[in-house]
């Protein structure tokens, strides 16, 4: 019976630490047009503020484009001084750091 208990209380504490996303972070965006799912030569669109960006892929030729990636690097990465660095974070660590040329408009 005690060993139940123990399993029990380290799976909470497991799921607790590893098993959901913090709140600062939020879940992971799965959406295809997030980005999460961006790829270098794919632009995106900032509808968010600089310090809450909310990034979403467009078209390259339409007027709604901001941004075109030049480097999608896994973890924590530092970009060039001359490009914007978007960086996810999941549970306080980073999961990928993408860097983006502006585009002129």
């Amino acid at each position: 019976m005690i060993a139940g208990v123990l399993v029990a209380i380290f799976c909470g504490i497991w799921y607790g630490v590893l098993g959901h996303d913090s709140p600062d972070t939020g879940p992971a965006n799965t959406d295809s047009t997030s980005a999460s799912a961006a790829e270098v030569g794919d632009c995106l669109q900032k509808k968010g503020t600089d310090t809450d960006p909310d990034l979403t892929i467009v078209d390259c030729g339409g007027a709604t484009a901001d941004y075109k990636v030049k480097q999608r690097e896994a973890m924590d990465y530092t970009c060039d001084p001359q490009y914007a660095t978007y960086q996810l974070t999941r549970n306080g660590r980073p999961q990928f750091t993408l860097c983006m040329e502006r585009i002129s408009k």
